[in-house]
């Protein structure tokens, strides 16, 4: 299993972190409280995915929770929600937002594939955000997905404003916003906000490491590169990334793992066993 618990990672209260060769897994570990979010995880997280983004030759960064789901959203009793919150400036809520909003990006920001694997019934508000902000999600059938904020006459943070319409587009946003809905694994993976649906955890973990042997066998560079030339395509326009394709594949012409990798597959051709 690679390296595991590595000597350099500090052990935490209300997360787990693992190396396991290329794959980083990252765990949500709050299960008698339904992995919801509070200051401490938030803050650990920050520090975990300081630590996965400076690692060389990680591949992808795997996000899950511990127990029986992934993440019901924040913790009510904290001060996310303005619980035992003493500032009485009309800005402390904003100052708050702002200091937890900074996981959404070290997250959203990574170099690596980011995987999320959701298993429970609940993926809600700030958890939904966590996964949301991953490049990929891997549900079971059972997970729900939602935001409540209107229910509450707030508005929705942790990024989903701007990851979710990405995704699902502006009027779904606006239905899972303003109604609150609860939408089903099925009618998810038909919206995009879930890239598979498996049947339950045992088929998840399964999937889970069926990706990481798949994705901790590509090449670091190459695969980094791939994720940035992706990112930068949401943007630009078709000149702009076809130069960017170029100058991207020809610094990957170059490497070892290419080399390598071309002369395996070649060799499989003659072999005939592609």
């Amino acid at each position: 299993m690679g390296d595991g618990m590595a000597q350099d990672v500090p052990q935490y209260q209300t997360i787990m972190l693992a190396f396991e060769g290329r794959i980083a897994r990252l765990t949500l570990n709050r299960p008698d409280r339904l992995n919801a979010l509070n200051p401490q995880m938030l803050d650990e997280l920050l520090d975990a995915l300081d630590r996965v983004r400076a690692r060389q030759g990680l591949n992808a960064l795997f996000l899950q929770g511990a127990g029986r789901l992934f993440s019901a959203g924040v913790d009510l009793d904290t001060p996310f929600f303005m619980e035992h919150v003493d500032d009485p400036s009309v800005f402390a809520g904003t100052r708050l937002l702002n200091g937890q909003h900074r996981v959404i990006t070290a997250l959203f920001e990574q170099e690596v594939v980011t995987i999320a694997a959701l298993n429970g019934h609940a993926c809600g508000g700030g958890g939904l955000g966590l996964a949301m902000a991953c490049d990929m999600r891997v549900s079971v059938r059972a997970a729900r997905f939602w935001m409540v904020p209107l229910m509450l006459d707030v508005i929705q943070d942790f990024g989903l404003s701007w990851l979710a319409q990405r995704v699902v587009g502006p009027s779904r946003a606006l239905q899972m916003a303003v109604l609150g809905q609860k939408v089903d694994a099925e009618t998810a993976l038909v919206w995009g906000l879930v890239n598979e649906v498996v049947d339950d955890p045992a088929a998840l973990t399964v999937r889970m490491d069926a990706l990481a042997a798949q994705i901790g066998g590509m090449g670091s560079d190459a695969l980094r590169m791939m994720k940035l030339v992706l990112k930068n395509g949401e943007r630009s326009d078709l000149r702009t990334q076809l130069g960017m394709e170029a100058v991207a594949n020809g610094l990957t012409f170059q490497s070892d793992e290419f080399k390598q990798k071309k002369a395996d597959y070649l060799s499989a051709l003659k072999e005939g066993r592609k």
